[in-house]
């Protein structure tokens, strides 16, 4: 702040306030201060605090302009070059960006917010792994860093190291309880592990502390729809469309709210509505190819992002999108022709979610019964290589060595719809284990059933799964999570998730069971590729890796899918899957 006592304030004390009031967000106060030294001669730091200012205003061009002429006159001057590579990275060339971030840290090594933009720079271009370990030291050089805490939790959120993720954040909120981010970011997290009250609970205070942000409003109108308060929900995306029409991803959420309230015909409507009047614009199609797939009306919706993919060849998420609709559809690409040969380095993509990361792994035994295989993945994903049946070495990401992405092998491996499901089982359960659960079940009766469900206004809750369950069985419930409490109101289950800590636990009980049943969820994979017997339900728009043909699912053959009628409506859903089960229990591989 300015200085105290009788001289006046300097022009050093003008510029490191109106810094301040920027960080703070007072930007009218601090261009007032920086209008007494308009005049001043044309110092770094000056022309610093004026591109700070423009930054913080959006004035991007305008600022790049500035500071593309002051960096070159003062190179050595940090904060040029700080603000020069957030400049670059607000016109998307990370490149240069990440160029700039890491001159102005070496010129000022021990200024933890450089470090930190340099970390969001490097997330952005995907260098997730480097923008982590640049972030930890950064909340090692300055434990009390709130900043740092945030951006090390949502850089592990990102990655799916919840536990990470959750120490991180709640860090962050310790040392800084009102930030609005991190509670978003908390809450995020929250609906990750589908603690529902709790997310909402902490969107409604970021909310309260920034309530004219707009990530902050959309994000709580979320939570809203995740605990099925639909009025609430849609009040919230109506608000937000009301000073900005054309804010696609309020426009997808309130047409995903109609959808849930059973308005499917007008939601579509309104949406196709809003994209025909964005012709020009690829992310407004997307939007509707995604709501598209969200009622299981897949053709059309690959339809959409096929032509976004075909006029927009460098857009990236058309083309993800189409892929990930040919797959649920059962079409499976084309192989690259002698490519297998040259892949030894796999590496499984940091934004991999656990269900895609199980049913692709079974590539990766494909592909190391013809080779030695070195595959780089995260902590939390290694420790389900290990169980593979198919040996393949763990690796350390390093910069100067390539490596095909997980998801890739689709391409290079001759796969399709004939062929994705032979290798069943490619999990190896470890014998000792399998020797522990099977002691630990023995004094139960026959048929074993594990049980999985989930929360939310759109889940299938215990109570749901509970009804498909007969009661000539015995449920094994699988919940390792704060759902167990669930059983608290049905007793019949055996909390066998209390003993579940690792992977290769759970997959050492599912070998021991006679089959289960539940929502799409981490188990139901694990059961599919044990080649154990099960019933999974799925919505209307379901993940690709249940696509079937001749009502078989393609990917793990062993499953009954039963799909819902209508989002929400588990009704008839849960009575075919009752059958189904009934079926699989009397068939004769089941003891």
């Amino acid at each position: 702040m300015l200085t105290t006592g009788t001289r006046a304030p300097t022009r050093q004390d003008i510029l490191r306030t109106a810094q301040e009031f920027i960080t703070a967000g007072r930007l009218d106060e601090a261009e007032a201060l920086l209008d007494e030294v308009s005049v001043a001669t044309n110092d770094p730091d000056t022309l610093n605090a004026k591109a700070t200012l423009a930054l913080a205003r959006r004035r991007t061009e305008f600022a790049f302009e500035m500071l593309a002429e002051a960096a070159t006159v003062y190179p050595e001057h940090a904060g040029l070059a700080t603000n020069l590579g957030i400049a670059h990275q607000l016109f998307h060339r990370l490149d240069e960006a990440v160029i700039c971030l890491q001159r102005a840290a070496a010129l000022a090594p021990r200024n933890s917010e450089i470090k930190l933009a340099l970390s969001h720079a490097l997330l952005s271009r995907g260098d997730v792994a480097e923008a982590r370990a640049i972030t930890e030291a950064a909340v090692q050089q300055e434990p009390g860093n709130a900043r740092a805490a945030l951006q090390l939790g949502t850089i592990d959120l990102a990655l799916g190291d919840r536990s990470s993720a959750e120490v991180g954040l709640l860090r962050a909120l310790e040392l800084a309880p009102d930030d609005p981010d991190t509670l978003r970011n908390l809450s995020a997290l929250m609906l990750e592990r589908s603690r529902f009250d709790e997310a909402l609970n902490l969107a409604e205070r970021a909310h309260l502390r920034a309530p004219l942000d707009t990530a902050g409003l959309l994000h709580l109108a979320y939570c809203h729809a995740a605990t099925g308060q639909w009025p609430q929900a849609e009040g919230s995306c109506k608000r937000l469309l009301a000073y900005a029409p054309a804010h696609l991803g309020a426009r997808e959420l309130l047409a995903r709210v109609m959808i849930a309230k059973g308005e499917v015909d007008r939601a579509i409507a309104e949406f196709t509505r809003f994209v025909r009047a964005r012709k020009s614009d690829p992310s407004a199609a997307l939007g509707l190819a995604r709501i598209l797939q969200l009622v299981g009306r897949f053709d059309e919706a690959l339809a959409l992002a096929s032509y976004v993919a075909d006029t927009r060849p460098d857009d990236e998420t058309a083309k993800s999108l189409k892929s990930t609709l040919e797959l649920t559809l059962g079409r499976f690409p084309t192989p690259e022709a002698g490519a297998p040969a040259l892949v030894t380095r796999v590496v499984v993509p940091a934004t991999t979610g656990a269900l895609e990361f199980v049913a692709l792994v079974r590539l990766l035994r494909q592909l190391a019964s013809q080779q030695v295989v070195r595959v780089v993945a995260e902590p939390h994903y290694q420790a389900l290589l290990t169980s593979l049946a198919e040996q393949v070495i763990p690796d350390e990401p390093r910069s100067k060595l390539s490596a095909t992405p997980l998801q890739s092998l689709l391409r290079m491996l001759a796969t399709d719809a004939r062929n994705i499901a032979d290798g069943i089982p490619y999990l190896r359960p470890e014998a000792k284990l399998v020797a522990k659960w099977r002691d630990a079940l023995a004094a139960f009766a026959r048929p074993l059933v594990g049980i999985v469900w989930e929360g939310g206004a759109l889940g299938l809750s215990m109570e749901q799964i509970a009804a498909v369950v007969p009661h000539s069985v015995t449920p094994i419930s699988l919940m390792a999570d704060a759902q167990r409490h669930d059983m608290k109101r049905w007793s019949r289950p055996i909390d066998a998730g209390a003993h579940i800590k690792c992977p290769a636990e759970l997959i050492a009980a599912i070998a021991n069971l006679d089959a289960v049943v539940g929502p799409d969820s981490f188990a139901i994979h694990i059961a599919g590729a044990l080649g154990v017997p099960g019933v999974v339900f799925v919505p209307r728009g379901y993940p690709w890796y249940w696509a079937q043909a001749d009502g078989k699912p393609l990917w793990y053959p062993s499953f009954e899918v039963v799909v819902q009628e209508r989002l929400g409506d588990w009704a008839g859903a849960i009575k075919e899957g009752q059958h189904r089960l009934e079926a699989l229990l009397r068939a004769p591989t089941i003891d």
